[in-house]
């Protein structure tokens, strides 16, 4: 903060320091108190100190959802009151901000970005994944269906072998001949023994990969929230520092304003 031009005393800890600490922006004229009723609660030295010794819980600070005020606009930069609000409201949006990218364990641009250049990475694994999971289930219950055809059939081509009057017998029966000798077929092509075949056990491989898949689909969710949190928190972070100005660069080595 103090990279941006902000005042900041009474930031020392322990017994004899003062209950709050003030800030003050270079367009605000007096300091503002850093309590839970001016700037919110994560302004309060005793959440800063938290912070900084990094051993706030990850629920503690609620996900950042608010984007910054462009104090640009047309209507705010004629507006001394407004300008002042919004420069107010930014400073808290920014705090929460910052404390929840400690939360991920996070100091820096650079961490940040590899986080979020990891979290793609995350995804675009779980989505191959994903797809060949689906794809071993389609083939498995395409084996399912030709197993089940397969024994629900094979009384018929037992008794069409055994019969004394064959081609009567397959007149008869023919459509129940025709898919028993359809699923054997298929099932030999993809090397399934049948003298071992065991319906139950393919629809355990089934429920399995599906069990896999939603477990999978969890992480996915999982990876999307956190990097849709961190892209935004990136996106607030970079703007409120203009990482494009020569007094600020946006490196490893430079570590974001501490409160």
């Amino acid at each position: 903060m103090e990279a941006k031009g902000y005042e900041i005393k009474n930031a020392e800890f322990g017994e004899n320091s003062r209950k709050y600490i003030t800030f003050r922006s270079p367009d605000m004229s007096r300091p503002v108190r850093g309590s839970a009723k001016s700037l919110g609660k994560n302004f309060t030295k005793e959440r800063i100190k938290e912070r900084i010794e990094n051993k706030l819980q990850r629920t503690a600070i609620s996900s950042v959802r608010k984007k910054l005020i462009d104090t640009n606009a047309p209507n705010i930069t004629g507006n001394i009151g407004l300008q002042k609000w919004a420069n107010k409201e930014n400073l808290k949006i920014v705090s929460t901000t910052y404390g929840q990218m400690l939360t991920h364990n996070l100091h820096n641009f650079s961490e940040l970005e590899s986080r979020i250049t990891l979290l793609h990475m995350q995804q675009k694994e779980v989505n191959t994944t994903v797809v060949s999971l689906e794809s071993q289930i389609r083939h498995l219950r395409e084996l399912l269906k030709y197993a089940e055809q397969y024994q629900k059939n094979k009384i018929y081509n037992d008794h069409y072998k055994s019969s004394k009057d064959s081609d009567r017998y397959f007149r008869k029966y023919e459509s129940q001949i025709i898919l028993f000798a359809g699923a054997e077929h298929i099932l030999q092509e993809n090397g399934i023994d049948l003298k071992q075949l065991n319906t139950n056990k393919l629809q355990a491989q089934i429920s399995e990969l599906i069990s896999r898949k939603k477990s999978i689909n969890t992480q996915y969710v999982s990876f999307r929230k956190e990097m849709k949190e961190l892209e935004l928190i990136h996106q607030n972070l970079s703007k409120y520092l203009k990482p494009d100005d020569p007094e600020i660069e946006k490196s490893s080595h430079n570590k974001l304003p501490s409160l």
